[in-house]
């Protein structure tokens, strides 16, 4: 199991939604670097890039027990997640589906 901590958790969780629809913008980018330090982007991108989507979704799974404990941290991260989709101005029609997958992972305690 990769653990992650809450900034990192959160940064990677931003830098997968930020590739859904496979193109990683500029805009993407900058609203990711924006939440966290240039180590810990760098970090999350190679972690992420070094892995499969299925890993990646995995790493994610594995460490929501721990940063997804109440009501307020679920809603917290769903609304990063859908900034992250409208930061280029194009919430393409498969960020949209998957805001709905990625508010059931967030939700959901059966996934």
């Amino acid at each position: 199991m990769t653990k992650l901590n809450r900034e990192e958790f959160k940064i990677f969780l931003m830098i997968y939604a930020a590739h859904v629809d496979y193109i990683y913008s500029k805009e993407e980018e900058e609203l990711i670097r924006s939440k966290t330090c240039t180590d810990t982007y760098q970090k999350m991108y190679d972690l992420f890039i070094g892995n499969n989507d299925y890993t990646s979704l995995k790493i994610i799974l594995e460490n929501k027990k721990e940063h997804l404990n109440n009501t307020n941290d679920k809603t917290y991260y769903f609304n990063l997640i859908k900034n992250v989709f409208e930061s280029d101005g194009d919430y393409a029609r498969i960020e949209k589906s998957f805001s709905d997958f990625f508010e059931r992972i967030l939700v959901d305690q059966k996934i």
